[in-house]
């Protein structure tokens, strides 16, 4: 018995296992989502030009404008009327759209306008480029195509002045200048600006002072764009500024500062021109002097007339 080996049992109590949850499948189908979009989105922008993704800008800024199907627009409470959104955005006014302005023929007419523009900058870099006398002022020449129309500036220079010292009478070659660039003006019905600047340099006369002296180049300006071809009734205005708006605002006193401005204007700048210098009209200053006369009676502050 003693030979004999010993059996030994071993009793291991096992603790059941809680069940595995499925929360990690729908954390992981969510990244897969998140992937997969994300991924789509990259090929889709990959295949857009710039004003396709101008345009998806546009929708993140404001996505209340968008294009969308007449059976989808909203009645605007406010504005009475249908707009381009699919939401009530509470009556505002709703942003312009390139085809909006297309169909009114606004943002065509600006187009156009600042094309005609720049066909002017063109001709006049031409004409003075194909003149060797005239080449030699191309630097003291500054065209630029800006919101007020076609702005030309005919600058001074210390080497090659543009006037003499006081005078509003133009040196011959600057004379030629004016008149070139008058020439190819005159193949524009766009109304223009003559403006004639200073420097800060002053007059030791109290009678003739810069402002005068700016005027008066100003107004020599428009006879040579009128020897040029310029019709005269397509001179909008004609002014002397002085030294009130400098080129080189750093230094009053530099000779660039002393220059002709010459803008061929746009609609909105004429317009804007115009509400600036027009008078009254005769229906308007009748009710003004009603306004202001005394009551018929005369009262009895009324002043006895003898």
């Amino acid at each position: 018995m003693s030979d004999e080996q010993s059996i030994i049992i071993k009793r291991v109590n096992k603790c059941p296992h809680a069940a595995h949850g499925g929360a990690w499948k729908i954390a992981f189908a969510d990244f897969m989502t998140a992937a997969m979009a994300f991924f789509l989105m990259l090929w889709v922008l990959g295949g857009t030009n710039d004003e396709e993704m101008k345009a998806i800008a546009e929708y993140f800024r404001n996505p209340t404008v968008i294009e969308a199907s007449p059976d989808v627009l909203v009645e605007s409470k406010s504005q009475g009327r249908k707009t381009n959104t699919i939401i009530d955005a509470g009556g505002f006014k709703d942003m312009p759209t390139g085809e909006k302005e297309n169909e009114t023929g606004e943002g065509k007419g600006k187009e156009q306008e600042e094309a005609e523009m720049m066909q002017l900058k063109v001709a006049i870099e031409k004409k003075i480029a194909a003149d060797p006398e005239l080449s030699k002022l191309k630097d003291q020449l500054k065209l630029d195509v800006t919101p007020n129309g076609l702005q030309i500036q005919i600058l001074d220079d210390r080497k090659r002045p543009m006037f003499e010292s006081g005078v509003d009478v133009p040196r011959e070659y600057a004379a030629k200048l004016i008149r070139e660039v008058g020439e190819i003006l005159a193949n524009t019905d766009r109304p223009i600006s003559i403006a004639g600047h200073t420097d800060s340099s002053r007059y030791s006369s109290q009678d003739y002072t810069n402002w005068e002296l700016s005027a008066d180049r100003a107004n020599a300006a428009r006879r040579l764009l009128l020897q040029g071809g310029v019709p005269e009734k397509r001179i909008a205005q004609v002014v002397g500024l002085a030294d009130t708006v400098p080129f080189d605002k750093q230094n009053p006193y530099n000779p660039r500062n002393r220059r002709i401005s010459i803008i061929v204007l746009s609609k909105d700048a004429e317009r804007r021109l115009k509400s600036l210098s027009e008078a009254p009209g005769v229906e308007d200053l009748r009710q003004e002097m009603k306004l202001g006369a005394p009551p018929a009676d005369g009262g009895h502050n009324a002043p006895a007339h003898h």
